[in-house]
């Protein structure tokens, strides 16, 4: 924004907004009159075939409920949104608002959050073992969000889902993008579209699990980065356009355009704690905190199955309650109060910090691991501090390398302009030899540089020594963190033989290397260039971030006031409820193999797309089921992992057979239970032949961790069923 502009609506903000405000009309009436005629329709099977495939199967309640639902929540709802995001932009739109919250960031600080996203969904997405997928029967996806639609369009996803090359190719996709949008190539057209491509990748693996909650706070930020100029700064798009000669925004410089976009990043991680703090609060009341409620939450997650097979929380069963009073008060604190990192500098060193802590304390008593929010935490710190202040210190300790390169060079200033990109804590001095004074250079530095020498190469001078050419390469290597990897390979025998010939011959060759925009200084811009460049356009790209900011927030407080579960929206009510039952209910699985051995088995070596954080358990929750078709659900699922997991053993450590064990532990009780509580229903499924056995209210509270072999006869009367 114009800082000697006082107004913050133009008037082409002000058409805009009376534009937006003619669209809302629009939709008003075609909501009211048109969508439930649809609806109706629909729900007969009258309709298009596309809305017919949509709602057939799905409707579960009268048309009269849902043209209820219809009416609540996008008329009313509607209203009601539009006048809280016209508030909010007013609000958020005023100068005073901008200058002390919003505040300006540099290009680099807002490339530095895309680069962190996307290596944090990288990092994710290359754990994950998507082509697994096609191994799991179509009956077990249950759509939960907008891929459902998808499946409904003859674009044939439904093929890709169930085809395992088609769904490793889509990953390897998938992980290319999120690399060009980390290095910052293309940015414009990648991101959005490494965005989409994870929305898919990750709805996928929801669809054949359950709406969980990992790395959908990274997605949000890429899809709102996607609408910002984050390839301004850290980017392959920065550094092409520099070593062009063309104008690029000083890396230095801030901007209201870089702090809304910033702040518009900072949002969306903010409202899910704030989110998840209000519903605990809202479900739970003041008391979610109660010890034996979070008891309850740390005991569960840790006996019911997961990849990680520690048991911390189960050493804490004669803790004082006060313990896990402290645990639900620090949770609930940093999570309802949260959103005051987007008012105050100071939240947001504590809360962050807060937040690690919470998800380090959920990774070890629960086995749930947030990494992506753990690592996300980062995007609220300013490093530049601490960056100048390294920088200084290597300065006064180590020296600073002068490089002395040929300014008529267009090659030389080239290469010059990318390696200043590159100085990260300005290690780098660099010197255009053709504007020194070369006999008094070398009469303070006690050197022998010669004229001719340095237009044939470039020389590098550290601690009173000169290395010339390819040396000089290897030498800012070593100075320059960027290039710290590759530096132990330039030591290699034979390699500076190599290095030196290529470096002569492009050396020698330099003028086919001619690019008429070369002959710029080595700075990216002039301090005017840098200004018009970016303030050109503040004032009327400020109105679009605050009405941006706005409605995320407008759409974060719907989706959690009506509780909306549809991936991608949600509404956070995560551990909600509050239990002081004492009681805590899980499962433990087991499996015989054909040497006849019965001991615990982890599905999590079955298939790897479900392996993570126990997304096959509404599966193993369906043997349990008393709706028609969930006990063959089950089967199924029990089959393929069967399946997947004897490919990959020795014959004699096949399974034969899975058991599905319920167990119930009255931690108030009897909180010294070696066993955890007693075995109250228990399920076996032999893989050949598909017969099942089912036995309820089991007594025994000595039960081992064994698992008995499914009799060939039937069971007594009473006891259990054989199917």
């Amino acid at each position: 924004m114009n800082r000697n502009n006082n107004c913050f609506m133009t008037a082409g903000d002000i058409r805009l907004l009376l534009v937006l405000m003619g669209l809302f009309l629009v939709w008003i009436i075609f909501a009211t009159l048109i969508v439930p005629l649809f609806i109706e329709s629909a729900y007969r099977g009258e309709s298009w075939p596309f809305l017919n495939r949509i709602i057939s199967g799905r409707a579960v309640h009268s048309v009269r409920h849902y043209l209820q639902f219809w009416h609540r929540v996008t008329i009313v709802g509607s209203v009601v949104s539009s006048l809280g995001c016209l508030l909010i932009v007013l609000v958020s739109g005023s100068p005073a608002f901008i200058r002390r919250i919003v505040g300006e960031a540099t290009p680099g600080s807002l490339g530095a959050i895309r680069m962190w996203t996307c290596a944090i969904l990288l990092l994710t997405t290359l754990w994950e073992d998507l082509g697994s997928i096609a191994w799991l029967p179509a009956e077990l996806r249950h759509p939960r969000g907008l891929l459902g639609y998808l499946y409904t369009l003859p674009i044939g996803f439904e093929r890709l889902v169930t085809s395992e090359m088609s769904l490793r190719a889509f990953q390897l996709l998938t992980e290319l993008l999120l690399f060009l949008g980390l290095v910052g190539w293309r940015t414009r057209v990648v991101l959005p579209l490494g965005a989409f491509c994870y929305f898919l990748l990750l709805g996928v693996l929801i669809d054949y699990s359950f709406f969980w909650h990992q790395n959908l706070v990274p997605l949000y930020v890429m899809i709102v980065l996607s609408f910002t100029p984050c390839g301004d700064g850290w980017s392959v798009d920065r550094l092409w356009k520099i070593s062009q000669g063309r104008a690029v925004p000083d890396a230095g410089r801030t901007s209201p355009v870089y702090g809304w976009a910033r702040y518009a990043c900072w949002a969306v991680i903010a409202l899910p704690y704030v989110a998840n703090g209000l519903g605990k609060l809202y479900d739970a009341g003041l008391f979610w905190w109660n010890p034996i409620n979070i008891r309850t939450n740390l005991y569960m997650d840790t006996l019911n199955p997961r990849e990680y097979d520690w048991a911390l929380s189960l050493y804490l069963t004669h803790a004082p309650d006060a313990l896990f009073s402290l645990i639900g008060l620090f949770a609930l604190f940093s999570e309802t109060f949260f959103g005051l990192v987007l008012f105050f500098r100071v939240a947001r060193w504590i809360f962050p910090v807060a937040a690690i802590m919470m998800h380090i304390g959920i990774f070890l008593l629960q086995k749930i691991l947030f990494l992506d929010l753990i690592l996300l935490q980062l995007v609220f710190f300013d490093f530049t501090r601490i960056r100048k202040a390294i920088g200084g210190r290597l300065a006064s300790k180590r020296g600073q390398l002068q490089v002395l390169y040929d300014g008529l060079c267009p090659l030389c200033c080239r290469t010059v302009r990318v390696l200043a990109c590159f100085d990260l804590f300005t290690r780098l001095e660099f010197l255009d030899f053709r504007c020194l004074d070369l006999n008094d250079y070398n009469r303070r530095l006690g050197l022998n540089l010669a004229s001719r020498d340095l237009e044939e190469e470039m020389s590098v001078i550290f601690r009173g020594r000169v290395y010339r050419g390819f040396y000089g390469y290897r030498r800012i290597a070593l100075a320059v963190p960027v290039f710290w990897l590759l530096a132990p390979w330039l030591f290699l025998p034979g390699v500076s033989s190599l290095g030196a010939w290529v470096y002569g011959y492009v050396a020698r060759n330099r003028l086919k290397f001619h690019w008429d925009d070369s002959h710029r200084p080595v700075q990216p811009l002039e301090e005017g260039e840098s200004a018009e460049v970016t303030t050109t356009g503040d004032a009327a790209r400020g109105f679009g971030y605050a009405l941006a900011v706005s409605g995320i927030i407008v759409v974060s407080l719907v989706c959690w006031f009506y509780r909306i579960e549809f991936y991608p929206f949600t509404s956070w009510h995560l551990y909600t409820n509050l239990d002081t039952s004492g009681k805590v209910q899980y499962r433990k699985v087991f499996a015989q193999r054909e040497s006849g051995v019965s001991s615990r088995a982890r599905l999590e070596d079955t298939i790897g797309a479900i392996a993570l954080d126990n997304r096959y358990s509404p599966h193993i929750e369906k043997c349990f089921g008393e709706l028609p078709g969930d006990v063959e659900i089950c089967k199924k699922f029990l089959s393929a992992a069967a399946s997947a997991y004897n490919k990959k053993v020795q014959p004699g450590e096949r399974v034969t057979q899975y058991e599905i064990q319920v167990w119930i532990w009255d931690f108030l009780s009897y909180p010294s239970d070696p066993n955890y509580g007693k075995l109250t229903d228990r399920f076996a499924f032999e893989i050949n032949t598909g017969r099942t056995l089912r036995e309820k209210k089991l007594e025994d509270h000595s039960v081992k961790d064994t698992a008995p072999p499914l009799e060939p006869q039937a069971v007594k009367a009473g006891a259990g069923v054989i199917r």
